[in-house]
């Protein structure tokens, strides 16, 4: 293992590399080692405190020699026992092994070229060499890596002032908006490759043109795709009155964003009326929301946004290939069209030719 105790650095914002969340481990394993010695827990304690600084119990004589021989770390075998481990079984192992060889930040650039002659040698697919201090950001660290690269900073910059306070970001009410008795929306109609859908978006009476509640109506009632359609509208409903410093036009923009493109069997339209699949005609439906509400900058024009006197490209005209196109029914276990449709008491697939009789 890399450590018996080790810093790990988790990213807290993905847009941020600085904003870094340390996280501390110590081995459990180790500190149960020493409690099966008979070591009493102030003894553990300092032994800890110890191993904390460098990761390694091998230079601390408190601990007792045979825990010492087993709970030997990444830093304390040198790079061709490393090397010779990864071999052993990369000998029986068709795929590569990923397999880092610690060096001590003494190392020479030799060490590293003998390591992976050494590694070629013994028939390794593929070696990763790290030298410890020798990346500003890493994954795993010691405290005593930290001291080393903290050092010195503090020593050419003052001690910095106190923090001012940050205000704090407002949130958008309770954890989950309760829902007024009446509010008002738009209800939009579109064509969709699963058939006539209509879209109700509804405003709440918290902020000026804040989306509340998304309604998704298609097909019949009973069916697959309305029960799809439903779900959508309630989640979506559900991420727009959650409680969060996220506005809620942002989360309706970043919705029809995931939803955008998502594919299907069965497109419909050209251009930018051409509808994928049901999700994509739902991310047109928002887009066109935001745009009708001017909340879309005009230095960022979307291909989803279709304005509102822009006049609607036909469809294209439909052949031999399209003559199952007027079926549209719920979803087909086979092949997932939109063609099931009951004829004759017998639920049957314009598309694939499925029957549940």
């Amino acid at each position: 293992m890399f450590a018996l105790a080790y810093t790990r650095w988790v990213v807290n914002n993905a847009g941020n590399s600085n904003d870094r969340l340390a996280l501390q481990y110590t081995s459990p394993l180790f500190e149960r080692a020493l409690q099966a010695h008979d070591l009493s827990p102030a003894q553990i304690a300092a032994i800890v405190e110890q191993v904390n600084l460098t990761g390694s119990c091998q230079d601390i004589p408190e601990v007792p020699e045979a825990v010492r021989r087993v709970f030997a770390v990444a830093g304390d075998i040198s790079a061709e026992e490393h090397i010779r481990m990864q071999a052993a079984m990369q000998a029986w192992v068709d795929n590569a092994i990923s397999k880092t060889c610690n060096f001590p930040e003494t190392s020479e650039r030799q060490d590293v070229a003998d390591a992976y002659f050494l590694g070629w040698k013994l028939g390794a697919k593929g070696l990763t060499v790290y030298v410890t201090g020798s990346r500003e950001k890493v994954v795993l660290e010691t405290k005593a890596t930290q001291a080393q690269k903290q050092q010195p900073t503090a020593e050419a910059q003052p001690a910095p002032a106190q923090p001012a306070l940050v205000e704090q970001a407002p949130l958008f009410n309770e954890a989950k908006k309760p829902r007024p008795r009446s509010l008002v929306g738009k209800t939009y109609r579109i064509e969709t490759p699963a058939g006539t859908t209509y879209v109700t978006i509804n405003e709440n009476g918290y902020g000026e043109g804040q989306p509340f509640e998304v309604f998704i109506h298609t097909g019949k009632t009973g069916s697959e795709v309305m029960a799809l359609s439903e779900a959508m509208g309630r989640l979506i409903s559900q991420i727009l009155r959650m409680a969060s410093t996220v506005s809620p036009r942002d989360r309706i923009r970043e919705v029809a964003r995931q939803l955008a493109d998502i594919g299907g069997d069965r497109p419909i339209g050209f251009g930018v009326n051409r509808i994928r699949s049901l999700p994509d005609a739902l991310a047109h439906v928002m887009e066109e929301y935001l745009t009708e509400t001017d909340d879309i900058p005009e230095a960022e024009p979307s291909v989803y946004v279709t304005a509102v006197n822009q006049p609607q490209l036909p469809l294209p005209e439909r052949g031999a290939k399209d003559r199952f196109a007027d079926h549209i029914g719920d979803i087909c276990p086979s092949c997932g069209a939109a063609t099931l449709v009951r004829e004759e008491g017998c639920m049957k697939c314009y598309s694939c030719g499925h029957s549940e009789c």
